[in-house]
Order: structure tokens, then sequence, then C-alpha cells
């Protein structure tokens, strides 16, 4: 029985010591991601992915004839494509395995547009120098949250950038609104604009004011962006943007702008001004900035731009609100048919005393006719304007450039 019992207890003690030693057998290394994507000389560039099991994956991307380009898969099950030379640019990619869309798992800088998600690829170059990343002083992006009595919210956020030496000084500063398009919200002039860098580059090389750029959401019915661990997390029907307004379907083709009387856009009735997004900007979102920023609280020293959809605002708050704005900017966005009321609209604004009246759009963008007629509107009553037009289609490829373009007259 002795003898039975110390077998036993021996086999235990190996069984343990066995066990510690193959727990303490470090794990085995995950495998190497391929690179990619990878950025050669000449700006050609070679995306990989390692799908040993998939049948057939292709390249998307945002580049001219960036739909289904044919990857090749190796022995070791890693496909490639060598595409370009692209030109020097912001551009986001993504890949398609068997049909079904896939991150590129090498490549972490992604953005957000709603609920696409692509990853992101930076050629620098002249073309691109101002949102390219620069060792220049930066400014601070701040989430903010402000009350909305005119939405009917309690608390809505909106990012607030603020000067490299906002923080260290006591010095005000000229504000501008800049409103984002469809589908985006807060987060979508930081992430795709890249309005931060676009603004740290201006005012590094004295092109720039010192100014704070305010980002609010222009889904009236969000309080907070989507796709954040943070924050009210709605079931995803709610978080969704809501269909476009009349004034995004004007600019996007047919049918009225600006909040004037008129024939909708795609069967839709024009928005009424009272209690809508434009209206909470003027009497909410303004109203706070100038009570908890360090700003100069006049016409001249406040700005506003949007592109799109956020052109459409733009429109709608300006001219509802004569006299507040001394800067306007609409970004591929207008619109298609205008009738007395909106003329005088447009005639009031004139008065209010508008310093610059900026409007640009793309040589394929589908709001381009809009935009155009805009222009002929502002230059027929009066306005020191300009009209910039940039190949391209409807894209952050126009709109970083208008930032830049348009930041650099504001306030002089």
């Amino acid at each position: 029985m002795k003898t039975h019992n110390t077998s036993l207890i021996g086999a235990l003690v190996a069984g343990l010591l066995t066990a510690s030693i193959a727990f303490s057998q470090p794990a085995p290394a995950p495998a190497a991601l391929p690179r990619s994507p990878e950025i050669h000389a000449d700006r050609t560039v070679t995306f990989r992915l390692a799908a040993p099991k998939a049948a057939e994956v292709t390249l998307n991307g945002s580049w001219e004839g960036a739909r289904d380009i044919k990857m090749t898969k190796d022995d070791n099950g890693v496909w490639s494509a060598t595409i370009g030379p692209l030109g020097a640019q912001l551009w986001g990619y993504w890949f398609l395995v068997d049909g079904v869309k896939a991150l590129d798992p090498g490549n972490g800088e992604t953005q957000r547009d709603g609920v696409r998600i692509d990853n992101l690829l930076m050629i620098s170059g002249p073309e691109s120098e101002m949102w390219d990343f620069k060792d220049v002083p930066h400014g601070t992006v701040e989430q903010v949250w402000y009350p909305s009595p005119t939405l009917k919210l309690a608390r809505r956020r909106m990012y607030v950038y603020t000067p490299p030496d906002y923080k260290s000084g006591t010095s005000r500063y000229p504000v501008l609104y800049l409103l984002h398009g469809g589908g985006g919200d807060e987060d979508a002039w930081v992430v795709m604009g890249r309005a931060n860098i676009i603004m740290d580059n201006l005012i590094a090389q004295g092109k720039a004011k010192p100014m704070i750029v305010v980002m609010p959401n222009g889904n009236a019915t969000q309080t907070v962006s989507q796709g954040f661990g943070f924050g009210p997390t709605p079931a995803p029907q709610a978080v969704r943007a809501p269909a476009p307004p009349p004034l995004q379907a004007a600019a996007a083709g047919g049918g009225r702008a600006g909040g004037a009387p008129g024939a909708p856009g795609r069967g839709m009735q024009p928005q009424p001004y009272e209690g809508s997004y434009p209206q909470s900007l003027v009497r909410d979102v303004i109203p706070f900035i100038e009570k908890n920023y360090r700003v100069i609280a006049d016409k001249d020293s406040r700005a506003i731009a949007g592109l799109s959809m956020g052109g459409g605002h733009t429109l709608t708050a300006t001219n509802n609100n004569p006299g507040v704005f001394g800067y306007i900017g609409v970004f591929s966005s207008g619109p298609r048919t205008v009738d007395e009321a909106y003329e005088k609209q447009l005639e009031a604004v004139k008065n209010g005393g508008v310093k610059f009246y900026w409007v640009g759009a793309g040589t394929t963008d589908m709001a381009r006719d809009g935009s155009v007629n805009l222009s002929g509107l502002l230059k027929k009553h009066g306005f020191k304007t300009s009209y910039k037009e940039i190949p391209g289609a409807h894209y952050w490829f126009l709109w970083r450039d208008f930032l830049a373009d348009y930041g650099s007259i504001l306030f002089r």
C-alpha cells in the first residue's frame, strides 16, 4: 500500500513538472505580416495581403480607376499588386477577399466616413504639403459638449481646434465654423479633412492668421458621432446619418438650396429653417463658443464654410442671418434654381457686410452646376468673391485643397 502511494505521488509530481515545463515554453510568434503598403521612390505602391485560403483578392481605392484591381498570389499565400505612380495625395483603399471587404492588417492608418472604414495611404509631395504632417507648432483639438435647446438635446458634441499659442496666451481669436457633408459627423473634418494639420501648416508658414476652428455635428438627431466607445451608443439605425435634406439634394442634382421657398429636389419638401441644424448653429453653437473661448465676437471675426451638405447648411445659416458672418465659403454646393425670394436673401446678406464669399467645385463634381450658379449669383449681386475649380470629383481631394485656399484669405 505504501509502495502504491509513493508511485502515485511520484506520478503526480512528474505530471506537474511536465505541465510546468509546457506552460513555461514561449507561445509561438505570430506570423509576420507582409509589408503593406510599400511606397517606392517612383511613387508606385505595392499592396500585399496574406490570405492563403482565398480564391480571389482585389484592390480598391479612391484614385482614378481603382476598382477591383486583380491581385496575384505567391507560393506563400500572399496576394500582391503594384500600381501607380500615384499623385501626391492622401488616398483611401481597401481589399475585397472573395467578395468581402477587408482592411489591410499591415496598415494601422484608417479613416471612418459614417459606417465605412478604409485604410489611408499618404503620398508626400508639393501638391499635398498643406495636409502632410510637419514638425511645426501644433494646435489642440478638443471634443466639447454643449447644450442645444434649438434641437431639443441637452448635450451634443463638436470638435474645437485652438491654435498653437492659445493655451499659453491671453489673446482673442477669430473663429471659423467648419461644416461637414452628408454621412459625416464632427469627426470628419479632422480625420478625413485633416483640418487641424492644414491650419497648423498655414499658421506656421504665415499663410493664415491664428484662428479657432469649430467643427460641429451636422446630423441634427445625433448627440455624438458613431464609431466611438464612449458617449451614447444607440442602436445602429439611430446613429446613421439621416436622409440628406433638400439642401444636399439640391447640391447633388436638382432642386432648391438655402432654405428659401421653391421646388424641392428629389421629391422632398424644402427644409424649414425653424428648429433646424443651421438655426442651432447660430443660436446654440456660436453663443457657447463666444462664452467659453477667447474669441473676437464680431461679424468680421466670424467665418463659416461647409462642403456638400455642409455647404447647403452654410447657405441656410447665412441667408437667414445676414450680418452674422463676415466670411462665407461654399465647397461643392449651391442652388440649381433660384427665385425672387432667394435673390432677396442674397441681397440682404450682401448688405449685411460680407467681406469675402468663396466658392469652389471639382471639374467632375456632381455639385459643379450648383456651385457655378452660386458663383454667378454672387457676381451679379456685387459680392467680393472668387470661384475655384480644380480637377476631381465630389471627394476630400477637393475639400482639403479648398480649406487651405479659403483659410489663407480669412480675417485679413
